[in-house]
């Protein structure tokens, strides 16, 4: 077998038909990391004529003549064949050795283990693929549960079914419910472009800081969709705020006519304990509606008003949620069932078989940090998806070493500074 550096086209030709395409493979993910102090190789494997593997490794320049290699989310060759792996990773390793690099990292796109939404195991699907890589001289980095690698390991996803409706049918009645009170307040989603980022970045940020978690400048989110806009869409969540006013004039004119007809036919009856209780149930209820028609008489004043956006990515067989953030604020209006659901509808009209709701802590419990990441996307009936996660290949342990006591310094100092 030979080692080749291939064009866009001819990589891009055989990744996509990969079933471990991901985004991070892409030729155009490397174009955008050249911006963040990244160097892209697209590197092909061949068999004579026959193309057998590619893959997109990244190399960061470090001191002392030294570089880091890092090939996002893996290899994209057959990784259950041990002797095809093993061949492909010695001629990349070659390589890696040819450029100075001292590590090559991988994090590969398959899929471990299988869970039900409860986290109960249902199928192991990768031990083969994972003992190849330990057998290859690769070291594991752990089972992590939360997010300490490069991407995270457990991901979540529903397989989708023909239709929309028939899809929805398998989402739990709470969240359905939910999806249709969302929209049922004037809350609207519109598709935008790249003249819209900054207001993406925005909304990114208010989420990023209540979770804590970095998020990038516009400019590279700008970038980002200037160079994959093939499988990026962008939707911006809004409250159009004079629908909203009128949806709450109506429900006050109607609760306000409920509560006089109760009132006479109580002149009627005999005002029992649940009749009385009823009673208060509408007053307290008119007097809430009247205190939200004062708020939204002034917000209508302002227009419409964005409140939540989304970052999807649909490669492969799945669309990916890749990134999203709400404002604070306007919570209350749970913008994000408005967003997943408009996700799932393309992701359907596009022909996908899952819906991907990306990262999750592999952490169930409900007091972890992390569960609230989960909590909304349990209801649309995930199964939970564990990938292998990361693996070091560990070319010069001496320049190894010193890159690891160098990172740690590096990470304590960050804390310090913060």
């Amino acid at each position: 077998m030979e080692l080749k550096i291939i064009d866009k086209n001819t990589y891009k030709e055989f990744a996509l038909k990969n079933p471990y395409i991901s985004i991070y493979q892409l030729p155009e993910w490397g174009e955008l990391k050249k911006s963040t102090g990244w160097i892209s190789h697209l590197i092909g494997v061949y068999d004579k004529e026959d193309l057998k593997g590619v893959t997109l490794l990244l190399e960061k320049k470090e001191p002392f003549n030294m570089s880091l290699f890092y090939a996002p989310r893996g290899y994209l060759v057959d990784v259950f064949d041990y002797d095809l792996l093993k061949e492909f990773h010695s001629l990349v390793v070659d390589y890696v050795k040819r450029n100075n690099g001292f590590l090559l990292k991988v994090d590969p796109n398959v899929i471990y283990a299988l869970y039900d939404k409860e986290g109960k195991i249902q199928e192991k699907c990768g031990e083969k693929a994972f003992a190849n890589f330990v057998n290859l001289g690769f070291k594991h980095l752990g089972f992590t549960k939360n997010f300490e690698t490069l991407q995270p390991r457990f991901l979540c996803r529903i397989k989708l079914a023909d239709t929309y409706e028939e899809t929805l049918e398998t989402f739990t009645k709470n969240t359905r419910k939910n999806i249709i009170k969302t929209l049922s307040q004037g809350v609207k989603v519109r598709c935008v472009g790249n003249d819209e980022i900054d207001n993406f970045t925005n909304l990114l940020k208010e989420s990023a800081d209540k979770n804590n978690f970095i998020i990038r400048p516009s400019s590279y989110y700008k970038k980002m969709y200037d160079l994959m806009s093939d499988y990026i869409k962008l939707y911006v969540v809004y409250l159009d705020t004079l629908e909203y006013y009128q949806i709450l004039l109506k429900e006050y004119e109607e609760t306000k006519k409920e509560l006089k007809d109760f009132e006479l036919e109580m002149q009627k009856i005999n005002n029992g304990s649940k009749v009385k209780k009823h009673h208060q149930d509408l007053v307290k209820k008119l007097a809430k509606l009247q205190e939200k028609i004062d708020k939204a008489k002034e917000l209508k004043e302002k227009g419409n008003v964005d409140i939540g956006a989304l970052m999807s990515i649909f490669i492969g067989n799945e669309g990916i949620t890749f990134m999203s953030g709400t404002a604070t604020e306007y919570r209350v209006f749970s913008p994000k069932y408005a967003f997943y659901n408009e996700h799932i509808k393309d992701a359907i009209k596009l022909k996908k078989e899952y819906v991907n709701f990306y990262g999750i802590s592999g952490d169930l419990d409900k007091n972890s940090p992390y569960y609230n990441i989960y909590e909304i996307k349990k209801g649309f009936n995930p199964e939970i998806v564990e990938l292998l996660g990361e693996f070091d290949y560990i070319i010069s342990k001496p320049k190894y070493m010193l890159y690891k006591v160098a990172l740690k310094a590096y990470k304590m100092l960050k804390k310090v500074r913060k």
